[in-house]
Formats: structure tokens, sequence, C-alpha cells
């Protein structure tokens, strides 16, 4: 029995798959500090109107939108993820240091807006270089990716609460710059840790066409998915 135990290997500390854990906390920290006192913010701090917060909200599902699918169409086709989320990671520093020194709604609405969503984008392009890195590694990329999530969930019961504290006790500006703190340290850890993979470019070889199957069954839970949000 001990001739056995003796036998088995022992998995050694593995810097790449911790660097990826913290990567997805901190992304999650950075993300849960800002959005859940976002209403608030706008409320007391930028003076605006109850419609125009619900504005603010419409305007930045849009543009986050837009900006994380051209991110994801490029960084699928060519690019390395690595460069991609440090980048993002800058981007969200911006949007953090705009956010607490402009009260200016139409300046946060376009261009804090637009900074955040590429910080957001941090968050999906690290559990796609996850998954990417798993597969090279031969790790389970399933259960990898599950124990990212969950550090993302446990960063998002850890956040909202952080935010307020910060927010009520500090304002504002203290709470941002905690966010952007966030991102600083997700993006050296990303730049020092985490593994780059190179694509190529990829060649077209036909004419893409819009799916023929299913297409109905689509159009109908992209509407009762946009009602419930609505709703909500």
């Amino acid at each position: 029995m001990q001739n056995r135990s003796a036998a088995l290997p022992r998995r050694g500390f593995d810097v790449t798959s911790s660097a990826f854990l913290i990567v997805a906390f901190l992304t999650g920290i950075a993300g849960a500090l800002q959005t859940p006192t976002l209403s608030l913010f706008l409320t007391n701090e930028v003076h605006v109107r109850p419609a125009m917060v619900g504005f603010f909200f419409t305007g930045s599902a849009v543009i986050g939108i837009l900006v994380s699918q051209f991110l994801a169409g490029r960084s699928d086709r060519r690019g390395d993820r690595k460069q991609l989320i440090v980048v993002c990671c800058l981007l969200g520093v911006l949007a953090c240091l705009l956010f607490a020194w402009n009260r200016n709604y139409f300046i946060l609405l376009f261009i804090g807006v637009f900074l955040s969503s590429f910080g957001s984008t941090a968050n999906p392009q690290m559990f796609a270089l996850a998954r990417e890195h798993a597969d090279k590694t031969g790790r389970e990329a399933v259960m990898f990716s599950s124990i990212l999530r969950a550090q993302v969930s446990l960063a998002w019961v850890i956040g909202p609460p952080l935010a307020y504290a910060l927010a009520m006790g500090f304002g504002f500006t203290a709470m941002y710059l905690s966010a952007a703190a966030a991102f600083i340290v997700c993006g050296i850890m990303v730049w020092l840790f985490l593994p780059s993979m190179h694509k190529a470019a990829a060649v077209a070889t036909g004419r893409l066409e819009a799916p023929r199957t299913h297409r109905r069954d689509a159009l109908l839970l992209f509407s009762i998915c946009t009602l419930m949000w609505g709703t909500n």
C-alpha cells in the first residue's frame, strides 16, 4: 500500500492555473464594484432623472453588445488573447478613473460606457484563453472552466456589499478607484503569468450564410429574453 502511494506522481504548484483563478476573481470584483451601485451613482452624484438612468442602462447594454461581439469575432479569427485582455484591463482602468472624477452624464454615457465595455470584455476573453490553455496542456477544460466560474461567482458575492460599503463610507470616487486598482492588478498578472496563444489568420473556404434551420426558435428565444429582462 505504501509502495503504491509512493508511486503516484504528485502535481506541483501550477502558477499559470493559479493565475487564471486570481484573474477570474479580480475581473469579477472589478465588475461587481461598479454595476450594483450604478443607478445610485447616477441619481445621487450625476443628479439625473429616473428616465435618464434607464436610458443609461439601455445605452450601456447596446454599446456593450457591439464591443463584445466585435472583440469576440476579432480574437477568434486572429490575434493574441493575452494582449487583448491586457488592453481591456487598461481601458477598464481609464473607465473607472473617468467615473471617479467626471459627473457629466453624456461623457459618461458615450465615453465611459465605451471604455467600460472593453473592461467587461476582459472576463469572457479570459475564459476563452483558459479553455485554449486547458486544451493545449491536456487538462479537463469543462472542470477548469467551472472552477473559474466559481471564482467569478465568489467575486459577485463579495463585490456588491463591498461596493456599497465603499460608496457609503468613503464615496463613489474611492469605490471606482478600488475597481481601477483591481483592473491594474489583473492586467499585471495577465501580462506576467498567463500564456500567449498566437493564432494564424483563418482562410475563408466558402461563402458564409445565415443558418436556415431553427431560425424561428432562435427568434422566439431572443424575444422572450428581451421581454423578460425588459420587465425586470
